[in-house]
């Protein structure tokens, strides 16, 4: 019964991310930018968390009956996607279209039979879209510009290239976690201020991304 317990408690966990994406949709409709990004931020927290636990208490053994891994999928569709797009058109001005673009290329990308490969990799960019706009506007960057930064990845995640999963991929996992803590306290300042970050905070915070897609490409070949 405990171990059933500390079961369902994770997959109550997970969907706990559902009540944050309703928050932050509040907070957007309300027109609080800064607010309702850090909601997302918070269901970020969630979702780095939940997979560990549902490993560390075997949830398919005691809750055969939930699927774990569609209740993540649905949670971060929804606060991967659906609530960075509503929140790019709100607050970046994305057009409509551009917004549509995004939410078809993530659902196909999503719903792929290896959207998640058997190596523990992404196949394609992994909708890291709450990154993305947050740097869009902290950038100030045009309608247009994010509007193409938007489209050539949407792109990117019908392509069959492997992305590391930072909390599956064995390779270098312990480099990309220590090097993400630096990377996470500034993604901190950058919610804090905002449009007012210091651009220094902002341009050395690339570290990571480009650290990211490097060893991506790297680790793919050698998989190749």
């Amino acid at each position: 019964m405990r171990s059933k317990l500390a079961a369902l408690s994770v997959h109550l966990f997970t969907a706990s991310g559902a009540i944050l994406a309703l928050w932050s949709l509040l907070l957007i409709i309300r027109g609080n930018a800064q607010g309702s990004i850090a909601v997302l931020a918070l269901a970020a927290i969630v979702d780095s968390a939940d997979g560990t636990l549902a490993r560390r208490v075997d949830v398919t053994t005691h809750t055969p009956n939930i699927d774990g891994a569609l209740l993540d999928n649905i949670v971060d569709y929804l606060t991967w996607v659906f609530l960075p797009v509503v929140w790019a058109y709100y607050f970046l001005d994305v057009h409509f279209v551009i917004g549509s673009v995004v939410l078809l290329s993530s659902l196909f990308g999503f719903s792929h039979k290896q959207a998640k490969t058997e190596d523990h990799f992404f196949r394609g960019f992994p909708s890291y879209w709450n990154f993305v706009v947050l740097y869009l506007y902290v950038l100030g960057a045009g309608p247009l510009t994010s509007s193409l930064v938007l489209f050539a990845l949407s792109a990117m995640i019908l392509m069959p290239v492997k992305f590391v999963y930072p909390s599956r991929t064995e390779q270098w996992q312990t480099v990309t976690l220590i090097l993400f803590i630096p990377y996470a306290l500034m993604l901190g300042s950058m919610l804090i201020y905002m449009e007012n970050t210091p651009l220094m905070v902002t341009v050395l915070s690339f570290y990571y991304p480009i650290y990211y897609v490097g060893i991506s490409i790297l680790l793919s070949r050698e998989k190749d």
